[in-house]
Formats: structure tokens, sequence, C-alpha cells
């Protein structure tokens, strides 16, 4: 093909048909810049749907992450409310009239558990990764919008229960650095031990300690519940619109 044109403008130029090969020389420069916006155009819709054959899998991977994790929050709230709801009992009998000395005793060295953990941690490596690869910011704005208020609200929620449970995880040092309770799989002091410590106990210190660790730990169960309750109700909205964006027969 080129040799072709080649061909031509030497002719042209050899029958010295100055205004045939002017118009052939600007017919040949409109036909190169056709070519390369054709290349171009092929390149972008190429890129453009390796983009979005990556935006696809990378919003299968967070609907994957959310439905896991609302299979864990499913399987783990109810274990919370109990938790706490038994806390609460706690506090409700030592509140009562006809309280004693003896029912502190009793809830503080034998019921109260005053330990902590975690009961989820969370999937988060595709909502990194959509954030990472800069893909966020290549799909519709309602569906961005969407993702990133959710995890807004999830990341806000959990900032507070981790800035609790460091304030109690202090407290609880205190705690059980001056008294023993119930025996656990991973507490089981014996009794020679338990009676040591439980002998002579300051019950003005130990009912302001029990007060102090038991509130902290029910500001902790309500704000594990709420960030627990948030992730569970909005992710199912959000995995609605993640499959409306995606292709069904992808």
């Amino acid at each position: 093909m080129i040799k072709f044109f080649r061909h031509i403008r030497q002719r042209l130029v050899a029958e010295s048909k100055f205004s045939k090969y002017l118009l052939y020389a600007i017919g040949e420069i409109i036909l190169v810049v056709i070519g390369i916006l054709i290349a171009l155009q092929i390149n972008t819709w190429n890129e453009e749907r390796k983009t979005n054959a990556n935006l696809s899998k990378a919003l299968k991977a967070l609907k994957i992450d959310l439905a896991q994790d609302s299979l864990l929050i499913a399987a783990y709230l109810p274990e919370v409310n109990q938790e706490y709801q038994f806390n609460e009992s706690l506090r409700e009998r030592m509140a009562k009239p006809k309280a004693t000395v003896d029912t502190l005793l009793k809830i503080t060295r034998n019921e109260f558990n005053p330990n902590w953990n975690n009961p989820i941690y969370y999937n988060t490596n595709a909502y990194k990764s959509l954030n990472d690869t800069g893909l966020i910011d290549v799909m519709n704005d309602s569906l961005k919008t969407h993702i990133k208020e959710y995890y807004n609200g999830k990341f806000y929620r959990e900032g507070m229960v981790e800035s609790i449970t460091k304030d109690y995880r202090e407290k609880l040092a205190q705690y059980v650095n001056t008294y023993t309770f119930g025996s656990t799989h991973l507490h089981d002091q014996g009794e020679l031990i338990d009676s040591l410590v439980w002998h002579n106990v300051n019950p003005t210190h130990l009912a302001a300690s029990f007060q102090g660790i038991s509130n902290f730990k029910r500001i902790l169960f309500r704000l594990t519940r709420d960030e627990m309750e948030y992730s569970l109700n909005n992710s199912k909205g959000l995995i609605q619109h993640i499959d409306q964006n995606l292709d069904p027969d992808d």
C-alpha cells in the first residue's frame, strides 16, 4: 500500500502536475490522520474494556467481603446482645435497694468477667484495593458515593470502638492487678490464690472498681452493637446497588 501511494506521488511530480500533487498530498495526510485516530480509538476501547473488566472483578470481590462480614455479624451479634444483657443484669442487682456487700462480693468474685475481645475482624481488602488502584473513581457517581458513605460510617464507628477499647483495657489492667474473677479457660487461679486475693477486700474500692469497669463495658457493648447493626443493615442495600452495576452475563 505504501509503495502504491509512493508510485502515484512520483508520477505526479514527474508530470509536473503540482495542483493534483497538492490535493493528493493533502488526501494522504488526511488518511494518515484518520488512521492514527482509528488506532487511538481502538486503543481507548481496549483500555476501557480492561478497566471495566477490572472494575467488575473488584466489585465482585467487594460484594463477597460484604456478604462474608454479614454472615460473621449474624453469627456474633446474638452473643454480643446476650453478654450485654448479662452485664446489665449484674449492674441492676447491685443497684437494688436490698443489695449488700455480700451481693457485691458474690458478683465480682464469681460472676463478673471483665475480659473483652473484639468479636469480628472485617474483610476490607477489596475496598482498599478499589482505592489503591483508583478504580473507585471510574465507577458511576451514585455507586461511588454509596460505597464511600458506607465505609466512612463503618470506619467512624470502628474508630469509636477502638478508642473506648483502649481506655477499657487500661482499666482492665488495673482491675486484674487487684482482683481475680470467675474461673475461665484462660483464668484458673485456683482456690489458694482466689482466697488470698479476696481476704479482707476493701468494699469501697471494690464497689468503685466494679462500677467503673462494668460501666465501660456497657459502653463498649453499645458501641460494638451499634457498629455491627450499622454494617449488617446497610451492607444489604450496598450489595443490591453493586448487583445493579454488574453485568448479569459476566
